[in-house]
């Protein structure tokens, strides 16, 4: 399991495929928008590349911006097919009860993301359920809330659906204005930028739901869970970015969504440095590439961020001890 204290804040990258969807059905540019932030631009987003939390927040408050609807975030939300979801479609085939969907999907959506954490909290004739952040967002996540609020309302009101009364239920989100006049009369109210919440009446918890409601397949093979090290967290992050020549350390803490100075002091007592970190994860993509390809040096330094071939072969020598004609020589 991942401790998010010790850990930085990633989202698996095909979180973002709902929105990409979308986008292009509107015939948005999205391979703008995702170069725009330094993200991958393959269509769907890979379930195994996970990013940081940060970029995936720009990416959907940036979205509604590019498709020119305040309210996208909860279109799509509401829109999602529940049952596609792994997190949904594992909890769906291994509960029987309200309750027993909600804590299973608490646990099941940890292999999802570091950034946020479920929970499912009873207090007397009232339960809350919803998720924290595991650090204050850079931005005002309305979009994301809204993302939320679409699928968490719709999941709840397939489970209950033979005693739903939306008058005994109330979210708390980030930005309220993010949401259009919702009908059944859900109640909002605001609340802060750490998380989403949603109360209901304790009893709905030991009711039976009607698993046909959410059509889900159970997934037949695992995938990827996030990285459990903070060293990993922070290759993960920056993976995407190598071919940014402007790949600072100052722009390496804003990706992984730290302050420098803390991740620096983090990284430093695990024996390394942020600027070691992204030479690592540079010299290792142009080593795989030299080795395994007939790509030109020229087109290889610039994939890892050097616009100038010379420089890169002075960065790669001093990394390997071999200048790249060298190295792909010897590791044919």
């Amino acid at each position: 399991m991942t401790n998010s204290t010790n850990n930085l804040p990633l989202v698996r990258l095909s979180s973002i495929n709902p929105f990409l969807l979308e986008l292009s059905r509107r015939k948005a540019d999205t391979g703008a928008l995702l170069r725009e932030l330094g993200l991958p631009v393959d269509v769907p987003a890979s379930s195994e590349l996970f990013v940081s939390a940060a970029a995936i927040y720009e990416f959907v408050e940036k979205s509604a911006e590019v498709a020119g609807d305040p309210y996208l975030g909860f279109r799509i939300g509401e829109a999602l097919d529940l049952g596609a979801w792994e997190p949904i479609a594992l909890a769906v085939a291994e509960s029987n009860t309200v309750g027993g969907l909600l804590n299973h999907f608490v646990v099941n959506a940890l292999g999802h993301s570091s950034s946020t954490r479920f929970f499912l909290r009873t207090e007397g004739d009232r339960s809350t359920f919803g998720f924290s952040r595991a650090a204050k967002p850079a931005l005002l996540p309305a979009q994301n809330d809204a993302f939320y609020l679409g699928f968490i309302s719709r999941m709840l009101l397939h489970a209950t659906r033979d005693y739903w009364d939306p008058s005994l239920v109330l979210f708390k989100v980030a930005d309220p204005e993010a949401l259009p006049r919702l009908p059944g009369g859900l109640r909002i109210i605001q609340g802060d930028d750490r998380g989403i919440q949603v109360s209901f009446p304790t009893e709905w918890l030991f009711e039976k739901f009607h698993k046909s409601a959410f059509h889900a397949d159970v997934p037949e093979s695992e995938i990827s869970h996030p990285p459990e090290s903070l060293l990993e967290s922070v290759q993960h992050a920056l993976l995407p970015h190598i071919h940014e020549p402007s790949l600072t350390v100052d722009r390496a803490a804003e990706i992984c969504g730290y302050s420098r100075r803390r991740l620096s002091r983090q990284l430093r007592e695990k024996g390394t440095t942020l600027a070691r970190e992204i030479a690592k994860l540079r010299a290792e993509r142009a080593g795989n590439d030299l080795s395994q390809s007939d790509r030109r040096i020229s087109d290889i330094a610039l994939s890892v961020g050097f616009k100038d071939p010379t420089v890169f072969s002075r960065a790669f020598k001093n990394w390997t001890g071999q200048s790249p004609q060298e190295f792909r020589k010897t590791h044919r």
